[in-house]
């Protein structure tokens, strides 16, 4: 445990990792409001949600107010989490030029500019018309490309940009100085980015290339091969640990698979949901016990560490995004804590899904609990994911409230890790004291 510990510590030391501490520390309440507000979005005011049909909302929902609420939800949803990517490269680009004593907002604002000039032609080359803010690559999924951008333009100001010392209130000429110092580095990190940009754009305008995860996801959706759906699964779940989420979501989406469709069809027409074409669908496996709905793994983390946990800064985090997590947000939970870039719970978050859908498609092959085929409510908690989308088969309910126990069992030792590893920090931060 010490030796993990003294690892993580050492990792958590280097200036990448302490930038991405920063950024997400700094973006923790945005992020939490936003899971918040998604919760509203994606359960309250949605038709196809869980908490709208289980109070009946069509019938004692006037439909202004259903109105006003979906706008509302979904304009804050769209700002924080749709633009989030503007966010992090910001507070990155700005937390490693403070680290090198550099002028930090000009690299946040050096670092935006470039980021938005990638984006528009990658987005000119891809569809070929001009367009910014859509296709999603600004929003929470990228969140990686946004952190290892801004900390390289950090880098570019730390080695052109003239050193800066912060003062409590500046006139105009101070400003006008420290601008013209900045120039430097902000035309590289400008050119860079056009650089950069030109290259995407030249390569997708000439192959006509389709970017999206679709294609290679799809197979993975559909494969009923557990060699094929296990390691796919364990690789989406370290992509998202390093804040690039897209690939679990597309996983775990299984409204559009083929597979899915014929076993749903197959259980329509006999009356039965055993002895389906597709008993370990990969789809259905990620998405009902994989990830349980999205939030089922980082809710087990929640519920270890309000149980073991001896830090007050996590219990805090995990007890108010507790709500948002029962219902599939894990945003603010995952940029609060932070789980994203956290060499702590790395592994955790990489074997829990791996070995609950192991152990599913055990169940499955003895006939304990049968394949899940139907289509669940958004915003479902996760542990009830499984039995609704089995149509309510009991024994599947009390196989899932088990699986759920052991996640959060599983999830014990990196909370132990996590307690023992700021209690060595707190013992060299007092052994530092002792010396001065």
């Amino acid at each position: 445990m010490d030796k993990l510990a003294k690892w993580c510590i050492w990792l958590r030391r280097r200036s990448f990792f302490r930038v991405a501490q920063r950024t997400f520390a700094v973006l923790m309440p945005i992020a939490t409001v936003g899971a918040f507000f998604q919760v509203l979005q994606d359960s309250v005011f949605a038709p196809e949600s869980f908490i709208y049909n289980l109070f009946d909302f069509d019938k004692i929902m006037s439909d202004r107010f259903w109105d006003i609420g979906t706008s509302l939800s979904q304009c804050v949803v769209e700002v924080i989490f749709g633009l989030f990517c503007l966010f992090t490269v910001y507070f990155s680009a700005s937390f490693t030029a403070k680290i090198y004593r550099k002028d930090a907002t000009m690299a946040g604002i050096s670092a935006t500019t470039s980021l938005l000039v990638m984006i528009y032609l990658f987005q000119l080359g891809l569809t070929g018309r001009i367009s910014l803010l859509t296709g999603g690559y600004l929003g929470f999924q990228y969140t990686f490309f946004a952190l290892l951008l801004g900390y390289g333009v950090g880098q570019v100001f730390h080695w052109l940009g003239a050193d800066y010392e912060s003062v409590n209130y500046e006139h105009t000429k101070l400003v006008q100085d420290r601008a013209i110092k900045a120039l430097k580095p902000t035309l590289v990190t400008v050119i860079g980015g056009v650089i950069i940009g030109g290259i995407l754009y030249a390569v997708i305008s000439k192959v006509k290339a389709n970017f999206s995860l679709s294609a290679m996801t799809s197979t993975v959706e559909n494969s009923n091969n557990l060699l094929i759906t296990v390691p796919s699964t364990a690789l989406a779940s370290f992509l998202s640990w390093l804040g690039i989420e897209e690939p679990i979501l597309r996983l775990s989406n299984v409204e559009t698979s083929a597979a899915a469709t014929a076993n749903l069809t197959y259980v329509m027409r006999r009356g039965s949901i055993w002895k389906i074409p597709y008993p370990y669908l990969g789809g259905s496996l990620i998405s009902t016990y994989g990830v349980m709905g999205g939030c089922a793994v980082v809710l087990a983390l929640a519920v270890a560490i309000l149980i073991w946990g001896r830090r007050k800064e996590p219990e805090t985090v995990a007890k108010m995004n507790l709500w948002p997590l029962l219902f599939s947000s894990s945003r603010g939970f995952l940029v609060g804590l932070p789980v994203i870039l956290n060499p702590i719970y790395v592994i955790q978050l990489i074997l829990v899904p791996v070995v609950n859908m192991l152990i599913a498609a055990l169940a499955i092959f003895l006939h304990i609990v049968p394949t899940p085929v139907y289509p669940i409510l958004t915003g479902t908690p996760g542990p009830l994911v499984p039995f609704f989308a089995t149509n309510g088969n009991w024994p599947t309910l009390i196989f899932s409230i088990f699986l759920f126990c052991l996640d959060v069992v599983m999830m014990i030792p990196a909370v132990k890790l996590d307690n023992r590893t700021k209690a060595l920090l707190q013992s060299y931060e007092m052994e530092d004291d002792s010396h001065v």
